[in-house]
């Protein structure tokens, strides 16, 4: 089939599979609570009415055009590698599973005690189980050989795994949280209601639910499906800009929130409670941190296991991550900086001490201040340092980093538009104060935190400007190669057009060789280096790399 045909076929099977599924949920629910004689909620002509009428409609609909495909598979075998199919596969396993997940944790949460019951979540648990059971089969049986389909697998393994891998640890968190926060409550004897702690109550329902389904989905998808996808670049980008960046941002935001609490009873900010209420929140921000590091820990002993399996992969995501933790280290200097340089000022220059309102409200500031610079400081020493010790280790081919380019340029821009409007700012208060004869240093009660942003700014400007510079004059912004370059290799090579990739900075059009016995040469980095110069200097721009020997080859063709 042409691709405009395929896309009219499954999308319309697609459709009327959703119709169908849907009706036929409404119609099980139904017939549940007629069996087991519960009181139908809702009109039930009106129920029946609806279910019917999706069935009578989609079923045959989605027949139709199924049947039609599936014909066209037989006939055809390579059909079944077409990306629109595997899109139609995977987006219905997709949709399923969700709501098959939904379903399952209402009815678990049900049968902890804590849910009224309501048949149609055992009606979608069923039908759309049964719709990720059937193309799950289907799948199976003529699995994922295209470049196209076994992408698409990717996504739907991955993207479930993420919401699973989310709720679980959000069910995990919001247990130990009741736990401790009900042993906190017991040791320091703070007065509470009885029913917050009620540590079988619905929190703890929601809690378990969602440990057990999503606890269950994740194992199934990143521990069963996922378990030999070790090459893939999506797994790479699974592990550090979600587990890695996301168990880090966890880990951070409640180390703030603990030395926020902290620093707040130290400083003596205004309007605290007796201790054991104040410190009543570090439980919690204990658990959070508990589940980013094991989100973290976790995920980190995987990547050191895979490692050498997958260092060409891993380098660009690798990058990304440290780099991304980079830019949070530093965010959090910029803003810490102006507010404890703003308070500075409020508290040396009498005149500028009048809008801290409320006598000691400048200690609630200070706290949030010296919580950014506790966070900020180890951070950004920890990660820039290394990223620019892997500027000096690789070269050209780190500060060309399409990560690295983002991330200093986004400094620089961030950084120029805070100065420039801050200083604006500034400016106007001061030369108004000058041009109406009322000039004192009462224009610093606004002034102070605008100033702040200036200095911060005029500092970190000069510092990035200068590594900018270093990258510009080490070729980081010459154009890449334009050169269209065809790969050809073996089935059991896996590593080499990552490699070349990364040396070209260009997309590589990889060819497989349909036998297992093609040799799989090793090209060492000064071998990798010959073959970019050879692409380099081919005179036509289109080039062909073949790497089925010992030795690879380039030829330029037209």
């Amino acid at each position: 089939m042409n691709t405009m045909k395929r896309l009219y076929f499954y999308g319309m099977a697609f459709v009327a599979l959703v119709v169908t599924a849907n009706g036929a949920s409404q119609l099980l629910a139904y017939l549940l609570d007629l069996v087991s004689g519960r009181q139908i909620a809702g009109g039930v002509a009106e129920r029946v009415s609806l279910g019917l009428a999706l069935v009578v409609v989609g079923a045959p609909l989605w027949f139709f055009h199924w049947a039609y495909v599936q014909r066209q598979v037989e006939r055809d075998p390579s059909e079944g590698g077409a990306t629109l199919r595997k899109l139609y596969l995977y987006g219905s396993m997709f949709l399923a599973a969700v709501t098959v997940f939904v379903a399952e944790r209402s009815l678990v949460i049900w049968a902890l005690g804590s849910e009224t019951f309501n048949s149609i979540w055992v009606g979608q648990f069923v039908m759309w189980g049964a719709v990720w059971a059937y193309h799950w089969t289907v799948e199976r049986r003529e699995g994922e050989a295209s470049p196209g389909g076994r992408t698409l697998r990717r996504w739907y393994v991955y993207v479930t795994s993420v919401y699973a891998l989310v709720v679980l640890g959000t069910g995990i968190g919001a247990v130990l949280a009741l736990l401790l926060g009900g042993l906190y409550d017991a040791l320091v004897n703070v007065p509470v209601l009885a029913s917050e702690r009620d540590l079988w109550g619905r929190v703890m329902h929601i809690g378990l639910a969602s440990v057990m389904t999503g606890g269950v989905w994740w194992a199934f998808h990143w521990l069963y499906l996922a378990r030999d996808d070790v090459d893939s670049t999506l797994r790479q980008v699974y592990l550090y800009l979600f587990a890695f960046l996301g168990g880090a941002i966890t880990m951070l935001v409640a180390v703030g929130a603990m030395v926020n609490t902290v620093l707040r009873w130290v400083l003596g900010a205004p309007g605290l409670p007796d201790a054991a209420l104040h410190f009543r929140a570090i439980p919690t921000s204990f658990t959070v941190l508990v589940i980013g590091g094991l989100l973290l820990g976790y995920h980190w002993q995987v990547v050191r296991e895979e490692s050498q399996r997958t260092a060409a992969r891993r380098s660009g995501a690798g990058r990304t991550f440290g780099y991304a933790m980079s830019a949070l280290g530093l965010g959090s200097l910029a803003v810490g900086i102006p507010i404890l340089i703003g308070l500075l000022i409020g508290l040396a220059v009498p005149d500028a001490r009048e809008s801290l309102a409320g006598g000691d409200s400048f200690r609630n500031l200070l706290a949030v201040a010296l919580t950014l610079l506790v966070i900020g400081v180890p951070l950004w020493a920890w990660f820039w340092p290394r990223m620019q010790r892997q500027v000096r280790e690789v070269g050209l081919e780190e500060q060309r980093a399409l990560s690295r380019r983002i991330f200093i340029y986004g400094v620089l821009g961030v950084l120029a538009l805070a100065a420039l409007g801050s200083l604006i700012g500034f400016l106007f208060l001061l030369l108004r104060d000058l041009l109406e004869g009322t000039f004192s240093l009462d224009f610093l009660r606004d002034g102070k935190w605008l100033l702040g942003v200036v200095l911060t700014a005029g500092a970190l400007l000069p510092y990035y400007l200068q590594v900018l510079r270093e990258d510009q004059r080490a070729g980081a912004e010459d154009a890449p190669i334009k050169k269209s370059v065809t790969l050809v290799v073996g089935e059991q090579d896996q590593e080499l057009a990552g490699r070349l990739e990364d040396a070209l900075l260009a997309r590589v059009r990889v060819m497989r060789v349909a036998s297992p016995e093609t040799p799989v040469p090793a090209v060492s980095d000064e071998e990798l280096e010959a073959v970019v110069e050879q692409v380099r200097s081919a005179v036509t721009d289109r080039v062909l790399v073949i790497a089925t020997d010992v030795t690879v080859r380039v030829f330029g063709y037209r």
